[in-house]
């Protein structure tokens, strides 16, 4: 089986255009395979920092129910102190005498 000039003529031209279709087609491979790999990057920083930010949003909720917790406990104990101071101070007129004439 032999070319002829005129087949050639043809033939070739088309044998580019398919090697430059075929470059084409590898180079938006490559290109989507990098846009991919980007995307997925920036997915995992976004996690990452998302994660970070919960983790502080936790610990300062813990450290506000702790002071929470704290403020409580000194109130009780402000209000304990209170009433044992309370109970301490006598009336001075009532309850030392008992009026049984009534």
């Amino acid at each position: 089986m032999s070319w002829k000039s005129v087949e050639l003529q043809v033939a070739l031209p088309r044998v580019q255009e398919a090697g430059k279709e075929q470059d084409l087609m590898s180079k938006q491979n490559q290109r989507f395979q990098e846009t991919l790999t980007q995307s997925q990057l920036q997915e995992e920083i976004q996690k990452r920092t998302q994660v970070n930010k919960f983790d502080r949003l936790q610990k300062s909720k813990l450290t506000d129910q702790d002071e929470n917790k704290d403020n409580r406990k000194e109130n009780e104990q402000q209000k304990q102190k209170k009433e044992k101071a309370e109970e301490s101070i006598n009336h001075p007129y009532l309850g030392s005498n008992i009026d049984f004439s009534g």
